[in-house]
């Protein structure tokens, strides 16, 4: 894992839009720039799918060299998405160049594991980018579809207080425009998209939910507006996606790697813990577990510095964060490329979060509208 600070990201001129747009004189050049390659050059580049992003294309490109083995033998990029409605979406969201920043300027600060980033470029305007990373070798992705057990949510739970601790209430990221990014309108503009959504997400999927949860949709969606501009707690840099499929858990047993920072921003930490234990766990599993894991995070966020923020208080922000996951589900399932493993995906996450919000009678907390 990174230890030092990564270089400065390169502009737009330096924009690799696809993974054929990589060569192996570029990676050359890239590669010895990094202290990868000391000597010899990338002979051949052979690139091959990974995961099954909603948002960007990541591919593993497999390295020859001459001479053999002269460096990694592989390395992994991140490109924005080909489909045109995800591509769109994550111009509109800024989703591209904020995973670059976020591996510019705010990786180097924070404790929780994650791929070293070895070249990245973004072009704003035009919302393409290339994002080189160390391949975490040997290493398999979570699914969240599988769901896991208590003691792989511990684990993960320890690397999101190790992205949180380090950032709490810290004034530079709290002023910085592209982390801080939420404004009233951009609340009330969410509101309004999601809501839009939510016939179209009833037509699509209406019939495989369960008839409690679409009354919890039904009853939270016309206060999605006062949910997202009621009071918060402290704030800190949020994965805001922080779920399974975005770790990455290698064979040695060390805490997962964390991947996919398309949707940091500044809010509460609470928001990622409750948007993992809910989406992450089936319910079942998540009753029994879920007081211990707050309180384990919590113990961790104290080892990590923070103050002035009782277990109480974090209860209560859990509590009234778990709609967030519905929010995530219903307008990221009618925004990007539809799949059959997404529909799977968003399935799940829905019903999850919506039991878990039953179970906590989040909805008795909201202000009427």
């Amino acid at each position: 894992m990174s230890s030092g600070s990564p270089p400065v990201a390169a502009g737009p001129d330096e924009v690799r839009r696809t993974p054929e747009d990589v060569d192996a004189d570029w990676l050359t050049v890239v590669l010895r720039d990094r202290g990868l390659l000391e000597s010899g050059r990338v002979a051949t580049v052979a690139p091959t799918p990974v995961g099954t992003g909603q948002m960007a294309d990541t591919v593993r490109f497999a390295l020859g060299y001459e001479p053999a083995g002269a460096g990694p033998p592989t390395i992994v990029g991140k490109f924005a998405s080909q489909n045109e409605q995800s591509h769109a979406t994550g111009r509109i969201m800024r989703a591209y160049e904020v995973e670059v920043r976020f591996y510019a300027e705010i990786a180097p600060r924070v404790t929780s594991r994650h791929p070293r980033m070895l070249f990245a470029a973004i072009d704003p305007d035009e919302a393409w980018f290339t994002l080189l990373l160390e391949d975490v070798t040997g290493a398999t992705q979570g699914d969240e579809i599988a769901g896991c057990d208590v003691e792989v949510a511990a684990a993960a739970l320890g690397q999101l207080a190790g992205l949180h601790a380090p950032c709490w209430e810290a004034p530079d990221l709290a002023a910085s425009p592209w982390v801080n990014r939420a404004t009233p309108e951009s609340d009330a503009f969410t509101a309004t998209i999601v809501s839009g959504a939510f016939p179209a997400f009833l037509e699509r999927y209406g019939d495989r939910l369960q008839p409690a949860h679409i009354e919890l949709l039904e009853s939270f969606l016309p206060r999605l507006g006062a949910w997202m501009s009621r009071p918060r707690g402290p704030r800190t840099v949020v994965h805001a996606d922080f779920r399974l499929d975005n770790l990455l858990f290698t064979p040695d047993g060390r805490a997962p790697v964390v991947v996919d920072y398309q949707t940091v921003n500044w809010g509460s930490g609470a928001y990622d813990l409750a948007y993992f234990i809910g989406g992450c766990l089936e319910p079942e599993v998540r009753r029994p577990a879920a007081d211990d894991l707050i309180a384990d995070y919590h113990q961790a966020l104290v080892a990590g510095g923070v103050r002035d923020y009782p277990l109480a208080d974090l209860e209560v922000d859990y509590r009234q964060e778990c709609l967030g996951g519905l929010v995530m589900a219903v307008g990221a399932s009618m925004l990007v490329e539809q799949t059959e493993r997404g529909d799977t995906m968003f399935l799940t996450s829905v019903r999850r979060h919506a039991q878990q919000s039953l179970d906590l009678d989040a909805l008795d907390l909201l202000p009427d509208c």
